[in-house]
């Protein structure tokens, strides 16, 4: 037995020593595999014990990043650099070769460079700027631009534009300016970007006026309009020459991670308007938004803190602290419509708020600095003028980006002025000059046309072309870029026919990204080097401002001449741009001589020539003659506004601010209920009273506002201070019957163009059938020629309708109002003697009606050649009554590019009209009708006008737009 049990246990201890021995064997691969477990849980995140997605710690690890973003900012370029590469250039399309504008008179975004330079840029970017003749040697292959001293600027910079998102011409199926209603009034979350049109044909239009860059925003409806994108003015610009949005953005080549950010805010009575909130709601619901967008900035703060501190964990244990984190704190807190609020309150926004008064503009900048936001931009702003100083406190470094004459159009721009943007810079508040283009009436082409008018009323030449350049491109952050002519900016060039201040400077090439724009830049060249397109070529120098006493000095001077018992004698006349009686001729015969002086007896009558002649009636030791000494004078006949709102609406918003407008009645033939008479709703004075007295306009005609094809029957006032509907300010009851054609005529009386050209017709019948005779009503005096038919037409075949109207009933009258297609029917409107009232000379293809209108120079003639070369009649006017300050400039403008004379140049504003309607002036000799004596020459935009005199004599002294 016990040999048995020992044999047992032997066997036994066999068999544990191989059982240990294949344990030992197992346990070492079992431990590594445990290591190994280990070691992937630690570091890689996806293993499946935990049952931990990969998605899930991605989450994490996105939000992490996303919270070092937070903390770091964009990263982006803000230094200029020579040797910097546009990273818009490629080598398909960018510029091929150095370029070298020789000789050039530079403006550099700063300031005036006292010598001639050198301009050197090749692939789009400016490698140099040296004094001319300094020895430095060009690039072989360079083309070499001699520009033998003129003007040379940075491409301009609008900072308020809305083409692409309504491109030309505007049609319902193509306009994106503002997302309403459906998502609401608060709409940080949707892009300009999405609603671009690149093959807008206003790119190139636009870009023919020098501007090279435009920050476009979203619309104004909005409290929060959406976010806005700078873009350069160069077509197709691609690699492929393609209409591809992404290759207009300024910052295409750049990561988007990199770009700057903008967006849009709005105030007052737009978003008031068409959501129906009052100021106190809209302020709530900003308010609202921007505390939900603040917690969810609070919450984010909250669990970057948080993930901050497992980010720092060993890697040992971090997978399951992740876990842990995740399952606390879920995913980072954020919100796609609330991103671009967030980002805003963190600061990475480049804020533009479109407000205009001063309440509302405190009240915005209660609510941003609540939220610890400071915009950099107020925009249109016509009322900051008045609180300088407060605005200088509340917002340190505030740009004001305004206009320099739009005003009027509703009740938030009524109280603007002329001076504003002088105000502003004196109290050393920054100002841009912008478009808020959106059609004619703001077409950014004529952008550098702000910069000019406000140097007019005071602002420094500097300052002026500053805020259009260096100014705008410093505000929306991209002034390391654009804005300047400088080693290391883009080449974003404009060479100009003239002092860019001037009245009618044009350019002759523009280049972006170092790209001419203009074709035939060798005729361009030598065009430049001929000299300005009206053959001036010594006019070099900036235009000078506006005169303008002090309140006491112009007192005095007012109260001379209104209390004065004698004639007045204005000496020091330099030119007299009047067909005048008594033009005196000196001893020589050589007739309109300087110096010449302008006499105005008490008894109407008046002399403009040598003081020796105009005096030799008086006996000076016996007379009480007042002498007004002048240093530049000019006389000029009185100007006249024709087609505008004087008299009738004083704020086109604001139907209790006016006459009203008549309704349809379905028979256009029955002249009691069709025709009305604007003589008996004129209400005189008023702002855009004084815009039209300080611009030298004695005289208006003004129609009622009517519907569908009638308008009615227009009045003449005066524009004189004094003047009332009693005495004096009615001069002609009834001046012309006025009618529409074309789609402006469509109401439910004429639902079609066509049907509005066949009312004109039965109105013409129905005037000159025997029964119409009889009557001696309006339509008959229409028909038989004795009252003026103005018709307002923009398509050349609805002129062309007229045209025949014209041979069908040859006795009428006819003038064609408006205008923007008759360039393209010159010869016929001359064969049948048709006049032209032009509105359209710097008209925009906006409009289907006008798509086919000349876009002007330097692309085209300008609409007035056009017609005078051909032999029509011409007169001009201007849309919008805040513009009635500039007729003379209007009349420059035009004469400089058609090839006028300064006598020529002013009739286009005054007799041309009046000799169109019939209105020749009357009086006996030395009494015809109204002159304006200036101080500084009104064509150049340098005159202010020291009196208006009518037949009565002085009427008017040193008149001011009532902002001073």
């Amino acid at each position: 037995m016990a040999a048995k049990g020992d044999l047992f246990i032997g066997l036994s201890g066999k068999f544990e020593h191989r059982r240990r021995r294949a344990l030992r064997r197992w346990r070492v691969p079992t431990c590594a595999g445990i290591c190994a477990a280990i070691a992937l849980l630690v570091y890689l995140p996806g293993d499946v014990t935990l049952q931990m997605s990969s998605a899930v710690q991605e989450s994490f690890f996105e939000g992490l990043q996303q919270c070092h973003a937070d903390g770091q900012g964009r990263q982006r370029e803000t230094v200029p650099s020579s040797a910097r590469q546009n990273p818009r250039w490629n080598a398909a399309s960018g510029q091929a070769n150095p370029v070298v504008i020789q000789n050039a008179s530079l403006f550099d975004g700063a300031t005036f460079l006292p010598d001639f330079v050198d301009i050197i840029f090749d692939a789009g970017v400016i490698r140099s700027v040296v004094p001319s003749g300094s020895g430095d040697a060009f690039p072989h292959d360079a083309h070499i631009i001699n520009v033998q001293g003129k003007h040379v600027t940075p491409g301009l910079v609008d900072m308020h534009s809305h083409h692409l998102e309504s491109p030309f011409p505007a049609l319902s199926g193509t306009t994106d300016i503002n997302e309403r209603p459906l998502l609401g009034p608060i709409t940080p979350f949707i892009r300009a970007l999405d609603g671009f049109t690149p093959t807008d044909p206003a790119i190139q239009l636009i870009a023919s006026g020098g501007v090279t860059t435009s920050l476009n925003l979203p619309g104004s409806t909005n409290i929060v309009g959406g976010q806005a994108y700078p873009m350069k003015n160069l077509p197709f610009s691609g690699q492929d020459r393609e209409p591809v949005i992404e290759e207009l953005l300024l910052e295409y080549g750049i990561p988007e991670s990199q770009r700057q950010r903008y967006l849009k805010m709005a105030c007052g009575e737009n978003p008031r308007r068409y959501y129906g909130y009052t100021r106190l709601g809209l302020a709530w619901l900003l308010r609202e938004k921007l505390a939900e967008a603040q917690e969810l900035q609070k919450q984010q703060a909250k669990w970057c803190s948080a993930a901050f501190e497992v980010e720092g964990r060993s890697r040992l244990t971090q997978s399951r602290h992740i876990s842990s984190f995740l399952q606390n704190h879920g995913p980072r807190p954020d919100s796609f419509k609330l991103e671009t609020l967030v980002a805003l309150l963190r600061g990475e926004v480049n804020l533009n708020v479109h407000c205009y008064t001063p309440e509302d503009l405190e009240t915005m900048l209660s609510v941003l600095h609540e939220f610890g936001i400071h915009p950099q931009a107020f925009h249109h702003a016509l009322e900051a003028w008045q609180v300088p100083e407060w605005l200088k406190r509340a917002e340190r470094n505030i740009t004001v980006a305004t206009f320099a004459e739009n005003a009027l159009y509703k009740a938030e721009a009524y109280g603007a002025n002329l001076r504003g943007p002088k105000v502003l810079h004196d109290h050393g508040i920054k100002v841009a000059l912008k478009s808020d283009h959106t059609g004619e009436s703001q077409y950014a082409k004529y952008l550098l046309d702000q910069a000019s008018i406000s140097h007019s009323f005071g602002l420094p030449a500097v300052e002026a072309l500053k805020a259009v350049t260096s100014i705008p491109a410093e505000s929306i952050y991209q002034g390391h870029r654009i804005g300047y002519v400088r080693p290391g900016y883009d080449a974003d060039i404009v060479i100009w026919n003239d002092h860019p201040l001037q009245v009618g400077a044009t350019p002759v090439q523009v280049f972006i990204d170092g790209r001419p724009l203009l074709p035939g830049q060798d005729s361009a060249v030598s065009q430049v080097a001929s000299g300005s397109s009206d053959g001036e070529s010594g006019v070099s120098a900036a235009p000078a401002v506006r005169p303008f006493p002090e309140v006491d000095e112009r007192a005095e001077l007012c109260s001379r001449i209104q209390e004065s018992q004698g004639p007045v004698l204005f000496t020091g006349v330099q030119k007299a741009l009047v067909d005048h009686p008594r033009i005196e001729t000196d001893d020589n015969g050589q007739g309109n001589t300087k110096p010449l002086v302008y006499l105005i007896r008490r008894n109407g009558d008046s002399c403009v020539g040598t003081k020796s002649t105009c005096l030799t009636d008086y006996n000076p030791s016996s007379t009480n003659i007042t002498e007004i000494p002048l240093k530049n004078g000019y006389i000029t006949p009185g100007l006249i506004a024709f087609g505008n709102n004087l008299g009738i609406q004083d704020i086109p918003s604001e139907p209790s601010s006016g006459d009203g407008s008549a309704g349809t009645n379905g028979d256009a033939l029955n002249e009691a209920k069709t025709v009305h008479f604007a003589k008996y709703s004129a209400h005189l004075h008023g702002k855009a009273f004084d815009r039209a007295r300080i611009g030298g306009v004695t005289k208006a005609i003004s129609p009622p506002h009517g519907s569908g094809v009638v308008q009615g029957v227009s009045v003449g006032i005066s524009t004189a201070p004094d003047a009332t509907i009693l005495e004096g300010g009615v001069w002609k009851d009834e001046v012309a019957l006025h009618l529409v054609v074309g789609q402006g005529a469509r109401d439910g009386d004429t639902p079609t163009v066509g049907s509005g050209i066949e009312v004109v017709r039965r109105i013409l019948e129905h005037g000159g059938s025997k029964e119409g005779a009889k009557s001696g009503g309006v339509y008959a005096r229409a028909a038989n020629g004795s009252l003026p038919v103005v018709v307002q037409a923009l398509h050349q075949d609805d002129i062309a309708q007229l045209i025949l109207i014209k041979r069908d009933f040859p006795s009428i009258n006819l003038v064609i109002y408006g205008g923007h297609g008759a360039a393209l029917v010159a010869k016929p409107l001359a064969e049948a003697k048709i006049p032209v009232i032009l509105t359209g000379n710097r008209g925009a293809p906006d409009t289907w009606e006008k798509k086919n209108s000349l876009p002007g120079p330097p692309l085209s003639d300008i609409p007035a050649k056009v017609l005078l070369d051909a032999g029509v009649q011409l007169g001009l006017a201007v849309q919008g009554d805040s513009k009635l300050h500039g007729l003379a400039r209007e009349a420059r403008w035009a004469g400089k590019h058609a090839g006028l004379d300064e006598e020529e140049a002013i009739a286009l504003v005054s007799s041309n009209l009046e000799s169109i309607l019939g209105l020749q002036r009357v009086g006996s000799e030395g009494k015809r009708g109204a002159f304006v004596v200036w101080e500084g020459n009104p064509l150049r935009g340098e005159g202010s006008v020291v009196a208006s005199v009518s037949d009565r004599g002085v009427v008017d002294c040193w008149p001011d737009d009532g902002s001073n």
